[in-house]
């Protein structure tokens, strides 16, 4: 106690010395250390904890006294002198990034001189403050808008009944209250504090955290939040388990860097990393390379659990993104968030190493499941009420789709429920009504109704494995003579490019985002998308999920644009991702609207 007596005392003497030498500077620092305080006005609770965390703390407890004040006390590692110069001096701290600790700037303290006009710190028995006027008079009388409130200890006197660390601070006449209450998810990437129990006017919040293997839960006020925790690399992932966890991190999640900031994820998690943050400590710098990675570390462990049936959080992952955002709404973002960097990161990532189990057209009971995946795959993915929102995954994850032409050849169509077998027989029926398709022998065996199948050219499998229709080689027919033959747009569409070498199947029953699929004349992979418009000046809508698919595969998606009817209909071909291709977002009804587009399509015709 005597020595660090002995030390903040030299350490008040050579910061008044310092003064001497250049007061100019002190006036400098006082202005700069309230602009940058004044950022951190919101923060400062979480700063406070942060420290104690660093310190080693497991309990806090913050106090309103009245009349101003407030007292923050933990049981963490006394002051020593290194601690005791980092907070006098802006911007320095004995803690260092990516070690123990989850500071590093030394400047969370200091966010105290946005709301505070005396701070008395006790600690191993010594007792100080910081005090403007009380520093003004060290220095001489200078005046006490020319003097940091952090900065010159001052009324430094032995305290022997303190032992852990207390700020006793009062604050400014502007501030109405002291802080209230904290953040629960602030306790989840703790390392050391337990308990933080905070004490208001009429009012009391405990927190209570249990860390185990993998998992946090959160007590709060009698209340459990359960929380899985995933990691990879840089980055940490807590998995709300339960409703009142859920209700905690909401549906577009947190960011944090250990300890929350206000940026969204766009999935209901919290993901947490050593990343760049603004000067204020609320919003990730999302250019940096450290956020990046965080936010890329982060899509990998998630989509480990995605695509993992016997992960732990396997079918939680599944019913929290199914239930959550609209991920194709995060994916058209016009700046990168960290939600759209997580998302396409996540997408990316579920690309590259596909699950064991495909997107189903229609809803399945978990017999089905059983029988179609018998590797696993989340109930979830395919239950009735569920069927938009994995639509919509299947666009932004780049889920495959089952093809029933298979399961039911290799697949004793008895095995499968009663349910799945008559949905499955409408939809084949309604396949060979709209579309002209001709069953196989096992679709026709299921279906059964004795119906005639139409006329229609026999699939014919491609090079590239597709199965596309061709129809036999000759002179290319007009486009008016297919369109006489189809009723619906997309058929016509895939024979007319069919017979100018393309080779494509038809999708459109699928809910994929896009009703053809296959290669163009040079044996490039496409998707097409066709739009039936009356003339070259009609404008003509795009889904969310239409866009997301163009925006994800610039290049290889193509707009199949039918124009007129009769003989002198025309198919034009168009790249939506042209920047210079005018469009607008119609938000009454969520799409885009194409304006002007005839300048930018090219006439699909015969050659030569």
């Amino acid at each position: 106690m005597t020595d660090l007596i002995a030390d903040v005392t030299l350490l008040q003497r050579t910061l008044v010395a310092e003064h001497a030498q250049a007061p100019g500077l002190f006036r400098e620092i006082a202005r700069m250390e309230e602009l940058l305080a004044d950022t951190y006005r919101d923060r400062v609770p979480y700063e406070l904890l942060q420290n104690s965390d660093d310190a080693g703390a497991t309990r806090v407890l913050v106090e309103d006294l009245g009349d101003g004040r407030f007292r923050w006390s933990n049981n963490g590692r006394p002051l020593n002198s290194a601690d005791v110069e980092a907070l006098c001096r802006s911007a320095n701290s004995t803690k260092t990034r990516g070690g123990d600790s989850i500071g590093y700037r030394g400047i969370g303290f200091k966010s105290l001189a946005a709301i505070a006009t005396r701070i008395e710190v006790q600690s191993a028995g010594v007792r100080f403050a910081f005090d403007r006027a009380t520093a003004a008079a060290l220095l001489g009388g200078a005046g006490a808008d020319a003097v940091p409130l952090i900065r010159i200890p001052g009324e430094v006197r032995a305290d022997p009944h303190t032992e852990q660390v207390v700020f006793t601070v009062t604050c400014r006449s502007d501030i109405t209250a002291a802080p209230g209450a904290i953040d629960p998810l602030s306790a989840l990437f703790l390392r050391d504090i337990t308990e933080i129990r905070t004490l208001t006017a009429g009012a009391r919040q405990d927190i209570r955290v249990e860390r185990g293997a993998g998992t946090v839960v959160l007590r709060l006020d009698g209340e459990e939040a359960a929380f899985a925790l995933l990691a990879h690399g840089s980055a940490t992932v807590a998995v709300p388990l339960d409703a009142r966890a859920l209700a905690l991190t909401g549906v577009r999640g947190r960011l944090a860097c250990f300890l929350p900031l206000q940026d969204e994820v766009g999935l209901p998690v919290v993901v947490s990393g050593d990343l760049l943050t603004d000067p204020s400590r609320t919003h990730a710098v999302t250019a940096d390379a450290s956020t990046r990675l965080v936010l890329a570390d982060a899509a990998r462990a998630l989509a480990d659990g995605l695509r993992s049936p016997g992960h732990e959080v396997f079918e939680r992952l599944w019913h929290l993104v199914l239930d959550g955002e609209d991920l194709r709404t995060v994916l058209l973002a016009a700046t990168d968030s960290a939600a759209k960097l997580l998302v396409t990161a996540l997408r990316e990532d579920m690309t590259a190493h596909r699950p064991p189990f495909a997107h189903s057209p229609l809803p399945l009971t978990p017999h089905d499941v059983a029988v179609l995946f018998p590797a696993g795959a989340p109930h979830a993915l395919y239950e009735a009420g569920n069927q938009p929102a994995a639509r919509a995954l299947k666009a932004v994850l780049g889920l495959g789709g089952i093809d029933f032409s298979s399961v039911l050849a290799r697949t004793d169509p008895s095995l499968l429920s009663d349910e799945l077998r008559t949905r499955l027989a409408a939809h084949l029926r309604e396949l060979a009504r709209t579309h002209g398709r001709k069953l196989t022998p096992a679709e026709s065996r299921l279906v059964d109704d004795g119906t005639p199948q139409p006329d229609a050219p026999a699939p014919q499998p491609s090079d590239d494995g597709l199965r596309v229709t061709r129809t036999a080689t000759g002179p290319a027919d007009s486009l008016a003579t297919v369109l006489t033959r189809w009723r619906a747009a997309e058929v016509a569409a895939m024979e007319y490019l069919n017979r100018l070498g393309w080779s494509l199947r038809d999708v459109s029953g699928q809910n994929v985002g896009y009703d053809l699929e296959g290669t163009d004349p040079h044996r490039q992979p496409v998707r097409i998308e066709v739009k039936k418009v009356d003339r070259p000046d009609a404008r003509f809508a795009m889904t969310n999920n239409e866009m997301s698919l163009m925006l994800t595969e610039p290049g290889g998606y193509l707009l199949a644009l039918i124009v007129g009817d009769g003989r002198h209909a025309r198919l034009m071909l168009l790249d939506p991702s042209r920047n210079d291709l005018p469009k607008e977002r119609v938000c009454r009804r969520w799409d885009w609207e194409f304006t002007d587009w005839s300048r930018f399509a090219v006439p699909a015709e015969p050659t030569g």
